[in-house]
């Protein structure tokens, strides 16, 4: 009987364990930090760095978004994400908008993200390592923009294309 309450015991203690761990908040170490008018982009040198946003599970949910300045579809669906994170920071909401740009160029990137206003969360990976990190966030993404990755706990769906319509984007966090 004794072996028992200890099994017990052992089960109880991992499972606590393990939740504490689910937890954790999420911490990126960037490269450097790049000031705006309307917010700060955190620069990523290497893909690795900007790794554990696709691994951290917790009950938030992370709407991701990989675009570039150059790129027209992507242009034309930012303001649907940021509508989106305005809804979410006023509802208060436990989720979370990101806007990834892969731009090849600072300068494009700062002076697209001040004349948009945009104060989204915003990261900067200039990874020339491309064939390395496309297939370690999605093994059948072929690394053409603009795609979405939802993420909540161990749920994920990536959305290949763009979207048309702000609509199109809550439908699919609806069915996470």
């Amino acid at each position: 009987m004794k072996q028992f309450y200890y099994l017990f015991f052992l089960i109880g203690m991992m499972l606590s364990l393990s939740a504490c761990q689910e937890n954790k908040p999420l911490v990126l170490h960037p490269d450097k930090t790049i000031s705006t008018s309307t917010t700060e982009i955190q620069y990523f040198e290497n893909f690795d760095k900007l790794a554990p946003l696709f691994k951290h599970q917790d009950d938030t949910l992370r709407v991701i978004n990989f675009w570039a300045t150059w790129c027209a579809p992507c242009v034309k669906e930012i303001p649907f994400f940021t509508t989106l994170d305005q809804e979410f920071k006023s509802q208060n909401k436990k989720s979370k908008v990101m806007l990834i740009s892969l731009d090849l160029s600072e300068k494009n990137l700062v002076k697209f993200i001040d004349k948009n206003k945009i104060n989204t969360t915003s990261y900067w990976l200039d990874d020339a390592n491309a064939n390395y990190w496309i297939g370690e966030i999605e093994k059948d993404w072929d690394g053409a923009i603009p795609v979405t990755l939802f993420i909540k706990g161990q749920n994920k769906k990536f959305h290949f294309g763009d979207f048309e319509s702000l609509d199109d984007i809550k439908t699919i966090i609806n069915s996470i």
